[in-house]
């Protein structure tokens, strides 16, 4: 067997490499296939929340009026409360009332302690209908403590002090009359846990809308819709001249105390929101509701059942008590 003598050197080198070529772990063309359908397939499965997370990055929504909607105004003396970025923590609801886009929301609140451990510096977050954990993205939100700072000193107080804060929204977040909608937190910088001091109140003055602390628990909550000229015109009205110009946070009434010496009395309940034509009521005369002036009897029982008049429920509602 002279020729095996000869060849077998490379004969054994040959069968070698082929051996070694065989376990080579480099992807043949159907696992490239299979790569890539795996990767569209990921991308099929949230469409619907793609689609309406578009607004992310865009400009405040460009509306020619807008309405307060939701309003919640009453706290609980000593008690505050913060968002985490952790679910089942992180939100609060409310209803809408109005058709239209959501513009901005007013938390009452004061900036939490810089050296805290626990609270980060700033919070961001979206709006989801329906449910917290798995409802349709809307929009973008952000606010910092630099933010609060700001604005409680526009309002003469200092950063410890409480006062109204403004959240304005980013994109094109849509409010549908009896929908439910969350301010959600999905983020808190420097790694921390918490953000902000938020008031809220008890006995859950609002039915419409609840705190991830307590379904029984309210934030006291301002929020407005907005509606685009292309809004105003299917309702087949001629839009405003010009676009009127909110209540500065420095202007609006501070929010009533839930006096601890007595038992909170639960609040007349608002219109239901699935009214499409709940508009914001102006605010009573005080002088038609004054102890002891019977003949206005029916006005004080009509101004009881306006839940945006905050400033002297509680005195209608004791009132009332005396007289019966």
């Amino acid at each position: 067997m002279p020729f095996l003598k000869k060849f077998n050197p490379y004969s054994s080198i040959l069968i070698l490499s082929l051996l070694f070529g065989c376990g080579d772990d480099s992807p043949s063309p159907n696992d490239s296939s299979k790569i890539e359908d795996n990767n569209t397939s990921i991308l099929r499965e949230t469409p619907q929340e793609n689609k309406n997370m578009s607004g992310i990055g865009q400009d405040y929504p460009k509306v020619r009026i807008e309405e307060l909607d939701h309003s919640q105004e009453f706290y609980k003396e000593q008690h505050t409360t913060s968002f985490s970025y952790v679910p089942r923590k992180n939100w609060t609801s409310f209803t809408a009332s109005k058709n239209g886009l959501l513009t901005k929301i007013l938390l009452f609140g004061k900036a939490n302690l810089i050296d805290s451990p626990h609270y980060g510096l700033s919070m961001s977050g979206f709006v989801r209908a329906n449910k917290p954990d798995s409802g349709p993205k809307y929009g973008r939100w952000s606010l910092s403590r630099d933010e609060i700072v700001s604005q409680l000193a526009l309002q003469g107080l200092g950063e410890r002090e409480s006062g109204w804060l403004t959240i304005r929204m980013q994109g094109e977040i849509p409010q549908k009359v009896g929908t439910r909608y969350f301010l959600v937190c999905d983020k808190i910088s420097e790694s921390k846990a918490w953000f902000g001091e938020f008031s809220f109140a008890e006995a859950n003055p609002y039915e419409f809308g609840s705190h991830w602390l307590n379904k029984e628990h309210d934030l006291v909550m301002r929020t407005y819709v907005g509606k685009t000229d292309e809004q105003i015109k299917s309702l087949q009205v001629d839009p405003p001249e010009n676009n009127p110009a909110t209540v500065a946070s420095d202007s609006l009434p501070f929010p009533i105390s839930q006096n601890p010496q007595q038992s909170i009395i639960a609040s007349p309940s608002p219109t239901p929101p699935n009214v499409p034509s709940l508009q914001e009521v102006a605010r009573p005369d005080v002088s038609v509701i004054k102890e002891g002036n019977k003949t206005s009897s029916s006005v004080t029982i009509k101004d009881d059942e306006n839940r945006s008049q905050k400033k002297s429920m509680f005195d209608r509602l004791f009132k009332k008590g005396k007289r019966e």
